[in-house]
């Protein structure tokens, strides 16, 4: 199990904030507070934004690939913890408990459905941008694994994730139909229809915008 390449990082002892507890908005805002602080930014909308941005790297990328793609079963999830310094999440280094669940349903409906009406309520942010930085960060992780599975094995994932099915997410539509684009071969960026607004603290002037960003001229 690897998953250094998505924040995951092993430890003998992991420190920091159970993911459970995240979903107490006591215990996420002042994180979220201090990522802007980490952003130089006192702007609790870009900093939620930003947060989710980050966090759907930690969780739902790094799921999709170990639980989705590599089809594996061992329940690293359960001794997760968000460390606020490093923004990794710290895992047992040897997790013994299988995971026979639908991960889908964990990590989304359980997790981060909830997590960002946290955040799009409390940091005053739209629900589209924060369900698209989530879908980027999937989009992303289909995409770098495009030499190591099939065309019908990245498809079949890429349905899932967009169908109409939606007990997995925990609501009654899927904000993925519409967030979750490709284009015509798995090698195109789509440009985004919102914008993540990471823009506002970005401070090199050459590149200001992300590369898919809607308002890249």
């Amino acid at each position: 199990m690897n998953l250094e390449p998505y924040g995951v990082e092993k430890h003998p002892s992991p420190q920091g904030i159970p993911l459970h507890q995240l979903l107490n908005k006591d215990t996420l805002l002042p994180i979220i507070k201090q990522y802007g602080n980490h952003l130089n930014t006192p702007s609790l909308a870009i900093a939620g934004s930003l947060f989710l941005k980050r966090y759907a790297v930690l969780v739902a990328a790094s799921s999709l690939d170990y639980y989705g793609l590599q089809k594996k079963k061992m329940d690293w999830w359960s001794t997760a913890r968000l460390d606020v310094t490093s923004y990794k999440l710290l895992i047992e280094e040897n997790p013994t408990a299988l995971f026979d669940d639908c991960w889908k349903n964990r990590i989304f409906a359980q997790h981060l459905t909830p997590m960002i009406t946290i955040i799009s309520e409390e940091c005053k942010i739209s629900l589209k941008i924060l369900w698209e930085n989530l879908a980027v960060r999937l989009l992303a992780t289909l995409r770098k694994n495009q030499e190591l599975y099939t065309l019908n094995e990245l498809n079949e994932h890429f349905n899932e994730l967009t169908s109409a099915e939606t007990n997995w997410l925990g609501m009654e539509q899927n904000p993925f139909q519409t967030y979750l684009q490709r284009k015509e071969t798995w090698s195109e960026v789509p440009v985004r229809k919102t914008c993540c607004r990471y823009y506002q603290v970005n401070t090199k002037a050459d590149i200001p915008y992300c590369k898919n960003c809607p308002l890249r001229k």
